[in-house]
């Protein structure tokens, strides 16, 4: 049967001891979306073999929360929300990714006055989530040898595309994949900075995460959950279309053009054999949210990630 997808309105879930034969609860990072389209290819892919439930959380913060308290088996969230959690003591490893690659940076219009990230000198950016964005986005800045003090960052919560058509601000911050596309598809085309190009660190954009109980308890589960999620990227790359159409069949009102240009954006995205297990990629990004006081301390590297669910090179398709 189908995934069942079920939206958490907040985190009082009954925790109990799951069964073997119970489902993998696995909580997505945010609604349905192209990025998640090998995970529902994996979905129907195990049919028979491993009951998967999906779940939508209420809020982007929950998935993290969510596992943490046994609520959900597994949750899928940023790298950089991941180790913030874990900053905050919340008992998580993560256990593989979805998304290789960091998918952030900053979007301004293609209005002529913009060409380089050093236009901004003298501008507006508008943001989300503090204090992580304006970190960020300060770090480009200087990256690109423009003052940050000389920018006005300006929190504008999340009708971040509305501000910037509007003239409130003279940039957002963006995924490469989302916002882009959509002010093209208005016809106010844009110009995107990434933020790797401007001395923000690599990033696993969303990596699977679970508690440590869990890892014990699920092991087989988990294996088979990610083996099939490493199969899944390997057939979404190999017939690109029959992967979206299992994406439709669970989400058939995201049968649209936006959609359907973000998946191409994030067809080379997705991460190869699931894997998140370059501990430069921890090491690195970990002592930069350190030392921009994101988190309170840092952890040991081989603490953040476990490799024992994923699949062995030679087990990959």
């Amino acid at each position: 049967m189908w995934a069942k997808l079920v939206v958490l309105l907040g985190a009082a879930l009954a925790v109990g001891v799951a069964a073997q034969a119970s489902p993998l609860r696995v909580c997505l990072d945010f609604f349905p979306n192209p990025n998640h389209v090998p995970l529902y290819v994996a979905v129907e892919a195990l049919q028979g073999k491993l009951d998967v439930e999906l779940i939508v959380p209420g809020d982007p913060s929950d998935p993290v929360k969510l596992a943490a308290a046994r609520a959900v088996d597994v949750c899928l969230t940023p790298q950089m929300n991941y180790l913030i959690a874990r900053s905050e003591g919340l008992p998580l490893v993560a256990v593989g990714a979805l998304i290789g690659q960091g998918l952030g940076g900053l979007l301004a219009l293609s209005d002529g006055t913009m060409e380089s990230l050093s236009d901004l000198a003298g501008k507006r950016i508008g943001y989300s989530l503090e204090p992580l964005e304006p970190v960020l986005w300060r770090t480009m800045l200087r990256c690109a040898g423009v003052d940050p003090d000389a920018v006005e960052l300006i929190p504008i919560g999340y009708s971040t595309v509305a501000s910037l058509l509007a003239g409130s601000v003279d940039a957002i911050g963006a995924f490469r994949n989302f916002e882009p596309i959509e002010v093209d598809l208005i016809g106010r085309p844009g110009i995107f900075f990434p933020q790797e190009a401007y001395c923000v660190p690599a990033t696993y954009e969303l990596v699977f995460a679970v508690h440590p109980d869990l890892a014990a308890e699920r092991r087989e589960d988990l294996r088979t959950f990610l083996a099939a999620v490493a199969d899944a990227v390997a057939a979404t790359r190999a017939d690109p279309a029959a992967a979206f159409d299992a994406f439709l069949r669970a989400n058939p009102d995201l049968d649209d053009e936006l959609d359907r240009r973000a998946y191409a954006v994030t067809l080379p995205l997705y991460a190869e054999g699931a894997r998140h297990d370059d501990a430069g990629v921890w090491g690195t990004l970990q002592a930069f949210l350190f030392e921009n006081k994101i988190i309170a301390s840092p952890w040991p590297v081989e603490s953040l990630f476990c490799t024992d669910f994923l699949p062995l090179p030679e087990e990959g398709t």
